[in-house]
């Protein structure tokens, strides 16, 4: 009996058919291919009124290994993604703090407000210590408008004089000295009527790590601007070097402001003093002008930068930051916040350069910038709100 004989007869393919255990056909497991024999040169014999082979099985077997192994890597990054949003959310400290916009509306005061606009209060705090409220260097509103794609940055300058809801007139920075940002939003709603529901409170200090991170700024500077990084950098022993930014040899051109200026490269140290300058051009509306100038640019660079240094940036600014959000709305407004790097960008100051005068009270000891805040709050509504 020949081998072709047992393959073309299956009636005879068992151990019980007249064959001797030695002349019996082995009897080959079932295949994929619905119990086809395998021949020996290859391939598989076709079934009874089938001519020709079967696809190759290996080329289904290759796809579904190529399908897990994208499940793996999806599951993969997913999980990732979370370990990575649980430690920078943990590295966040939570108020727990409401916003009472009671403290206004008790007084009359109708709040404005828009569901396609959000806005956020930034604090930048100076001279923090540990277990220690510092003092709010600035205090800028981010109001992210999703309809218009506009980011809109406005800097209260800390020095004008308000009312604080149950502690009389002051500065306005007095208002974060006696009871933190929760009051100073408060003041500010009270003043100037925007409705304000979250505030971030971020260490000054952390402001270097978050420029470093995406690489550094660039400025265009006067030479009385690079004068005083430096000399700022040198006194506080941070650089041995005097002229660190070699002033003396920067290309300086005639801007449209007519001031003579240089691009200059800053790492985090140096943009820190360039946003706590008010020596160079003499005034604090200069520097809530260059505190905005530097936000503006870390911004942009941010927008243009991959995913793995907004994510490093993400994680430095997180252990500095201080808010009245939950988790929850820290991950919301978040994401919020990185797609409005990519809006429109604003800028505006209260109070505005016509509408202000300096001022001296011996009961606070201090200068003060005097403004008509009715006048201030009808201009910031219309510059938040589009509306008049």
């Amino acid at each position: 009996m020949n081998e072709n004989e047992i393959y073309s007869d299956s009636s005879r393919l068992n151990y019980g058919d007249g064959f001797s255990d030695d002349d019996a056909p082995i009897v080959m497991p079932p295949t994929p291919y619905r119990g086809r024999m395998p021949m020996q040169n290859g391939g598989y014999y076709p079934q009874q009124g089938m001519t020709g082979r079967y696809p190759p099985y290996k080329k289904k077997r290759k796809g579904r290994f190529f399908l897990k192994f994208l499940l793996i890597l999806f599951l993969v990054a997913i999980l990732t993604i979370l370990v990575y949003l649980i430690l920078v959310l943990g590295r966040i400290h939570y108020t727990g703090e409401t916003v009472d916009h009671s403290v206004a509306e008790a007084n009359g005061i109708v709040l404005k407000e828009n569901p396609d606009i959000t806005n956020i209060l930034v604090f930048g705090e100076d001279n923090h210590q540990e277990g220690e409220r510092g003092r709010a260097d600035s205090m800028i509103l981010l109001s992210m408008d999703k309809n218009t794609r506009q980011l809109k940055q406005t800097s209260f300058m800390r020095d004008i004089y308000v009312t604080i809801p149950n502690n009389g007139e002051n500065k306005l920075n007095a208002a974060y000295s006696i009871g933190g940002p929760k009051l100073a939003v408060e003041t500010i709603e009270y003043n100037f009527g925007i409705r304000i529901d979250y505030y971030m409170t971020v260490d000054f200090e952390s402001f270097t790590d978050i420029i470093d991170s995406v690489g550094g700024i660039d400025l265009e500077l006067t030479y009385d601007e690079v004068a005083y990084i430096n000399w700022q950098s040198h006194k506080n022993h941070q650089t041995d070097d005097e002229d660190e930014l070699k002033k003396d040899t920067l290309s300086y051109n005639l801007n449209n402001e007519g001031y003579y200026t240089a691009l200059v490269h800053l790492n985090g140290r140096q943009a820190l003093w360039y946003a706590r300058d008010r020596d160079s051009a003499g005034s604090d509306f200069d520097r809530t002008q260059r505190q905005r100038i530097v936000l503006n640019n870390v911004f942009s660079r941010l927008s243009q930068s991959n995913p793995f240094t907004m994510l490093g940036t993400i994680y430095a600014v997180s252990g500095h930051l201080s808010t009245n959000m939950d988790p929850i709305a820290v991950t919301g407004k978040g994401f919020e916040l990185v797609t409005a790097f990519g809006y429109d960008k604003q800028e505006y100051r209260l109070p505005t350069s016509d509408n202000y005068y300096d001022a001296y009270f011996d009961h606070c000891g201090q200068s003060l910038v005097i403004a008509d805040t009715e006048l201030e709050k009808n201009r910031l509504y219309t510059f938040i709100y589009n509306a008049s």
